[in-house]
C-alpha cells in the first residue's frame, strides 16, 4: 500500500505533465523571447522553518507552472490568448460562461501575492508604524498577538479540506479585518479593478511564473509583486510594490453578474462584520473599497510536505514568522495615502 505522504510526489507529477494536451502550453514551453517572473527568494534553499525547499518548491513551482499551463490550454485561441494573467481575470470576471478561466487566473494571482509577502528574511512589524498603531488604537485588538489569535481562529474556523485563502484587509479609513476567499474568489479584482495597495502606476502586474516578452538588452522582469526601480535612480533604489488599487474609466454594468464581483463566494460580503472597529460616521461608506494587505493559502498541498495531514494550525502558526511586516506596513500606508483625497 502506497504511503500518504506520497501526495506531494503527485502534485509535482501532474504540474510537470508533458502530455501533448498540456506540455505545449507551459510557460516554459511558449515563446523562446519570454523570461519568467521570478520568485523574491532561492526556492531551492526554502523558507525555513516555515516551509523546506521541496514544499515551497511544490507551491511556488509545482503549482503555479500547474495553474499556469492549465490556464493557457484554456484560452488557447480564444480572445484571452494574448492577455496576461490580471487582464484575463479582469476580462473573464464580466463572463459567467468563462467561469473556469477565471478561477484559474484567480489562483494563479491569489498565489503569486500569498507567496510575494513571504521573505528569507522577514521583518517584525515595527511599533510606532501607522499599521500597528491602527491594531493597538482597535478595541477589539489592541496588541499584534491578539490580531495573531483571531486571524488564526478564522483559519481554524474553515473545513479541515478546505483550500482558501485568508487575508487582512484594509478599508479606506484605515480599519482592519481578517476575510476568506473559496474556490475562485479573490480580494485582488472586484468589477474589473484591480484590489491591492501600491504605485505601480499603469504597468500590467505580472504573476509568478508568468512569462514576458523582454526585448534584446533589456532588464528580465523583477520579481512578482515588486516593480524594477526607476530609472536614473540613485544607488538601485529599492523596487515597489506593484500591488495596486487602479480605479476603472467607468463603471460597466454587465446584464449578468459577473464571476468575481463578489469578494466572498460562500455568501454576501457584510464589511461592517470583518472590519475591527468600524466608525459608524463612516458606516455608508465602509467596505467599499477592501483592499488586501498580506494572505495566506490554507490548500493541503501548501502544508502537507513538512507538517502533515494534520498540521494546518502549526504552518500557520509559524507562517507569521515568515512574512515580510515591513512590506505589509508600507502597503498600508500607500493605500491611505492614495486614498485620502477621497474619504
Amino acid at each position: 500500500m502506497a504511503s500518504i505522504r506520497t501526495l506531494p510526489s503527485l502534485t509535482r507529477q501532474l504540474a510537470r505533465s508533458r502530455s501533448p494536451a498540456v506540455a505545449s502550453f507551459l510557460p516554459s514551453q511558449r515563446r523562446l523571447v519570454h523570461h519568467r517572473v521570478p520568485p523574491a527568494f532561492d526556492v531551492e534553499k526554502g523558507l525555513l522553518p516555515f516551509l523546506s525547499p521541496e514544499n515551497l518548491r511544490t507551491v511556488a513551482v509545482d503549482w503555479q507552472d500547474g495553474v499556469l499551463a492549465r490556464l493557457n490550454e484554456l484560452t488557447r485561441g480564444t480572445e484571452y490568448e494574448n492577455m496576461s494573467v490580471l487582464q484575463t481575470l479582469k476580462q473573464s470576471a464580466m463572463n459567467p460562461a468563462h467561469a473556469l478561466i477565471f478561477n484559474y487566473a484567480s489562483e494563479a494571482l491569489n498565489n503569486s501575492f500569498f507567496l510575494s509577502n513571504l521573505s528569507a528574511k522577514p521583518t517584525q512589524p515595527t511599533p510606532n508604524s501607522n499599521f500597528s498603531q491602527q491594531i493597538a488604537a482597535t478595541a477589539s485588538l489592541g496588541s499584534f498577538p491578539a490580531l495573531i489569535s483571531h486571524f488564526s481562529a478564522h483559519v481554524s474556523g474553515l473545513h479541515p479540506s478546505s483550500g482558501a485563502y485568508v487575508w487582512l484587509v484594509t478599508d479606506p479609513h484605515g480599519n482592519l479585518g481578517v476575510i476568506g476567499t473559496y474556490a475562485g474568489g479573490t480580494v485582488l479584482v472586484r468589477e474589473r479593478a484591480q484590489m491591492g495597495p501600491g504605485g505601480y502606476g499603469s504597468k500590467d502586474l505580472r504573476v509568478l511564473g508568468e512569462k514576458v516578452e523582454v526585448k534584446d538588452g533589456e532588464a528580465p522582469p523583477p520579481p512578482a509583486g515588486e516593480t524594477a526601480p526607476a530609472a536614473g535612480a540613485a544607488g538601485g533604489a529599492a523596487a515597489g510594490s506593484a500591488w495596486q488599487t487602479v480605479q476603472p474609466g467607468s463603471q460597466q454594468q454587465a446584464s449578468q453578474t459577473p464571476v468575481g464581483d463578489s469578494l466572498l463566494k460562500d455568501g454576501a460580503l457584510d464589511p461592517s462584520k470583518i472590519l475591527f472597529g468600524a466608525k459608524q460616521h463612516h458606516a455608508s461608506s465602509i467596505g467599499q473599497s477592501i483592499h488586501p494587505l498580506v494572505c495566506i493559502s490554507t490548500h493541503p498541498h501548501c502544508y502537507f510536505e513538512d507538517y502533515g495531514l494534520w498540521g494546518r494550525d502549526e504552518y500557520v502558526q509559524k507562517w507569521w514568522a515568515a512574512v515580510d511586516w515591513h512590506k505589509v506596513e508600507q502597503a498600508y500606508d500607500q493605500f491611505r495615502i492614495k486614498q485620502q483625497g477621497g474619504i
